[in-house]
């Protein structure tokens, strides 16, 4: 009796446990469930950032690799083209890579160390290293913004996503221990049966399935946004609170204050022809301030056959090599640093990885989804229907959804429209539509439907004025014609009824989850 007593126990006091993590689960998901949906759905996207930007950019230059002598003379070429009384922050040289195959060069400078960085883009000629136009790409610009920053200052926006990252990694573990069954029932489907129980399987289905994918991505997520707070916390624990040396250890050799400017620019050819070595491929040059001899520019190369990826040939600007920096042979922890963005943006395995990690941004982005509208149907059968909460939630979702449809049309169109403001006014205005909306339904149906058409559009118009056999452009218009697709898909199986009131049936009780 005693036994039976204990197990009893044991058994209340278990699913007291369950119920206080699904009660935690519900509520870290309501919280912060539309951040956590915008940065799902954009980080989906942004992994396409450099072809989007290629596809914006029609008849771009392109090559597959380039020489020190060009690179250094498009490096030059950027510098000269520093406004009167700006300081010069750095010069940025991009190579062309498996994914971007043109090269671009960046020069960031402002006119003092109070105002804000102003950076100008330049395409560059592969045969001359003559700046060809500027880089104007406001859609994969509008895009990756609104997964790094969401379109709030910096670095308080980036903060934001890192904490978002965080509440992901938290809500992954919490949603585990909430479920028992998880892993047992990772097959379990339930389709045939009501839209509550049929979500609730696809919710947790695809969480077991893509797990280690979510864990990864939101941990690294996290450590991305909150970087900054990273160097502070270390230089306290590590460095008795000297950021400088943090940044040191995690970034390589600094700038020796009060060195003598340079008589002539940075002899970046020899540089990169000092650092050519076999089974390294070149992937960037960053020349900090390339007037003052004390300050550094680094050669940043790419090693086959590591996840962490990208090493550092590091010189003084008047030419002193100083080190190498991170990549093969280098300290655990840098090695661990450098694999950070590699394993979050998966670049490190070629095409086959990025889509995968594509198809697995969008299931994430379901189960986001799927999450909230297992909440708002669990609520309706409790009696306590959340009509305005759905509503708004549907109308944030499909917002976003007719803001990327738009803004794909502006870029291809070759509109000179301001991007962000527009596609985030037409983002408001879909909320409100399906907000005030007496039929949610039927007004979300509608703007999937118009989204649809919105993004037919933009690849009939890319295809029709710049059809020239492009892969990357290729691979552009198929993802967003898939996207297309999906949605036609989506508004001819949604069902007007899942926007009102719940059914006799529905409120009747439900086997078990």
């Amino acid at each position: 009796m005693t036994d039976q007593l204990a197990a009893a126990a044991d058994g209340e006091k278990q699913g007291s446990f369950v119920r206080r993590m699904i009660d935690s689960h519900s509520v870290l998901g309501l919280g912060l469930a539309a951040l956590i949906y915008i940065v799902s759905v954009t980080g989906a996207f942004t992994l396409f950032v450099p072809e989007i930007s290629l596809w914006e950019n029609r008849g771009v230059a392109t090559s597959k690799s380039i020489s020190p002598e060009i690179a250094a003379k498009a490096a030059h070429n950027a510098e000269a083209q520093l406004k009167p009384g700006n300081e010069i922050l750095n010069v940025v040289l991009y190579a062309p890579d498996e994914f971007k195959n043109y090269t671009t060069v960046r020069l960031n400078e402002r006119p003092d160390a109070q105002s804000e960085l102003i950076s100008t883009d330049w395409i560059v000629d592969p045969n001359s290293g003559e700046l060809l136009s500027e880089i104007d790409a406001p859609y994969a610009h509008f895009i990756e913004d609104l997964h790094t920053v969401l379109h709030l200052p910096r670095p308080w926006g980036r903060y934001l996503v890192g904490l978002v990252g965080v509440v992901m990694f938290t809500l992954i573990l919490s949603g585990i221990f909430a479920h028992p069954t998880i892993f047992k029932d990772a097959f379990k489907m339930r389709l045939d049966r009501n839209a509550r129980l049929a979500w609730t399987d696809m919710h947790n289905r695809l969480s077991v399935w893509g797990l280690p994918y979510h864990l990864v991505l939101t941990f690294t997520g996290a450590f991305l946004g909150v970087a900054g707070i990273t160097v502070s916390a270390l230089a306290f624990v590590a460095f008795e609170g000297d950021t400088e040396k943090a940044i040191s250890a995690i970034n390589g050799p600094q700038a020796i204050e009060g060195a003598p400017p340079m008589e002539s620019s940075p002899d970046y050819a020899s540089m990169l022809r000092r650092s050519e070595q076999p089974g390294r491929s070149f992937a960037l040059l960053v020349a900090n301030n390339p007037k003052d001899s004390g300050q550094t520019t680094s050669i940043v190369y790419g090693e086959n056959g590591i996840l962490s990826m990208r090493s550092s040939d590091i010189y003084r600007n008047n030419g002193e090599f100083l080190e190498k920096f991170g990549g093969r042979g280098s300290e655990v922890g840098a090695r661990i640093f450098g694999a950070v963005q590699p394993l979050h943006y998966g670049t490190f395995g070629g095409y086959p990885i990025k889509l995968l990690y594509f198809v697995l941004a969008l299931a994430l982005t379901y189960i986001t989804s799927t999450g909230m509208m297992i909440w708002f149907k669990r609520k309706m059968q409790q009696g306590q229907p959340k009509l305005k909460t759905e509503a708004a939630w549907r109308g944030m979702t499909t917002g976003l959804t007719l803001s990327l449809a738009a803004g794909a049309v502006m870029a291809t169109s070759g509109m000179t429209l301001p991007m962000a403001p527009i596609c985030l006014a037409l983002w408001a205005l879909g909320l409100a539509a399906v907000y005030f909306s007496k039929q949610p339904v039927v007004i979300v149906k509608f703007i999937w439907l118009i989204s649809a058409g919105l993004l037919v559009i933009a690849v009939c118009v890319n295809m029709a004025v710049s059809w020239s056999g492009d892969a990357t452009s290729m691979l552009v218009n198929a993802v967003i014609a898939a996207c297309a697709l999906g949605l036609i898909a989506s508004a001819v199986r949604l069902s007007p009824a899942l926007g009102k009131m719940t059914t006799a049936n529905e409120l009747a009780p439900q086997p078990a989850e």
